[in-house]
């Protein structure tokens, strides 16, 4: 005796239905896994969209991923939601909206700042290089 499957009908859902995506408010950490949270930094613009995405990655120890302006409330949130835990800072491109703040930050936190090397004011405490 054959057993048919019985596929089960996925339910419609109409664009009424489909929740909004949250919005990217500046200052706000959105842990977007339980060891990675996002600060959207205070400067929209054309190639930031709503701001320059920081990233915090760990939980005992904290790396940030490109700290981006050197704005007081930007550093103030980054700061709040890593305190004493953050230990490296990285620095992914040396362009304004990603490396200004990584001096202020480190200076904050004694985190050691990561980056490919200097430029455009950007000088790292340790050059990184590819599989690092």
């Amino acid at each position: 005796m054959s057993r048919a499957r019985v596929k089960a009908r996925e339910p419609e859902v109409t664009d009424d239905e489909v929740p909004a995506p949250e919005p990217l408010v500046p200052g706000v950490a959105r842990a977007l896994s339980p060891m990675v949270r996002r600060i959207v930094a205070p400067n929209p613009g054309l190639y930031t969209g709503p701001g320059t995405n920081t990233y915090l990655v760990g939980i005992d120890e904290i790396a940030v991923i490109d700290p981006a302006v050197d704005d007081p409330s930007h550093l103030d949130a980054i700061v709040g939601c890593g305190g004493d835990r953050i230990r490296w800072i990285a620095v992914t491109h040396t362009h304004v909206d990603h490396a200004t703040g990584a001096a202020a930050l480190a200076e904050r936190t004694g985190a050691e700042v990561l980056g490919f090397g200097a430029k455009d004011g950007f000088k790292p405490d340790r050059r990184l290089r590819d599989g690092d």
